[in-house]
């Protein structure tokens, strides 16, 4: 189990690592990383995502429902429960929370869970699983995102309305990609084979230059495993994914399925929050060091939920 996990968490830690050394030698400045994550967020996902939501066959989409229904309930009540409970209970910033909430609700599926799911479960149940959780983040997830970071887009302009905010989180080069490619699924007109690789040339570095970013950051704004990095990788890594399993036997759901949904939510979190951090420049160093962290203990977690389900 413990290879598995090694080999799968490998290629991120190195381009991580990448992006620190190439920092330290000065190769990259943290106006770089601003730059390589605005290519990323702006073109090199959403070709990534819109290929890879429209790919997936219209009945992988509608045919495993229970299998839906567990990943979306556990990804979106865990990220509106942590939202609410930072804002309104412990007063932090909206922006902040909605970061920290989706640090915690959003496993890395596309590139960790891509290289680990296919090694435990059949393919056609690692696709499923990938195609629901893109689907759950991109056209779920993110508008939620994008209304709360609306008013951090531009901090001299006066402040916008839910209705404005909403329209503006619609309109991201993001979400309209998913959007689209939902649709196209949904409507059952499958992708042609000979496209794939249209998507895919630019889409594949989305993740690699995502996480050589992070690694910029961890140099520029330097590395902090504060107390709030150490709640958020503890509520991740472990308290969500144990709250998931004990939730799907209490309620007695079947050892397959309970397997494969607390397995996803144990991988470690994904560089979405940490892109959007660095976007946006709100809490840079804190994004950044909990993928960090999430990554490197997961070694262990991951490892084993992966033993404790086998």
């Amino acid at each position: 189990m413990l290879i598995t996990v090694i080999f799968a968490l490998l290629p991120i830690l190195v381009a991580i690592m990448l992006g620190m050394f190439a920092a330290k030698r000065g190769h990259f400045s943290d106006k770089d990383s601003s730059m390589l994550i605005k290519f990323v967020m702006t073109y090199a996902l959403p070709m990534h995502v819109f290929g890879g939501i429209w790919k997936t066959p219209r009945k992988l989409i509608i045919e495993d429902i229970p299998l839906a229904l567990w990943m979306l309930g556990s990804m979106f009540v865990c990220f509106i429960v942590l939202t609410v409970i930072y804002v309104m209970v412990l007063k932090a910033d909206r922006a902040v929370s909605t970061l920290r909430a989706l640090s915690v609700a959003d496993p890395s599926i596309p590139f960790i869970g891509s290289a680990v799911l296919p090694l435990l479960f059949s393919a056609s149940e690692s696709a499923i699983v990938i195609g629901i959780a893109s689907l759950i983040i991109n056209v779920i997830l993110l508008p939620f995102v994008f209304t709360a970071l609306a008013d951090k887009e531009d901090t001299n302009a006066p402040k916008i309305n839910i209705g404005q905010r909403l329209k503006k989180s619609l309109t991201k080069p993001l979400v309209i990609a998913a959007f689209l490619g939902f649709a196209l699924a949904l409507a059952g007109l499958q992708m042609p084979k000979q496209l794939d690789s249209t998507f895919t040339v630019l889409g594949k570095t989305a993740g690699g230059v995502a996480m050589f970013a992070t690694g910029i950051v961890l140099v520029t704004r330097k590395i902090s495993f504060n107390k709030n990095v150490f709640i958020t990788v503890f509520l991740k890594n472990l308290a969500f994914p144990l709250v998931i399993w004990g939730l799907m036997a209490a309620t007695g759901m079947p050892g397959d399925l309970t397997r494969i949904v607390v397995v996803t939510m144990s991988i470690p979190t994904a560089t979405m929050p940490t892109n959007l951090a660095i976007e946006y420049q709100i809490n840079e160093s804190e994004m950044a060091s909990t993928q960090f962290l999430s990554t490197i203990l997961s070694f262990i977690t991951l490892s084993a939920a992966m033993l404790l389900l086998s």
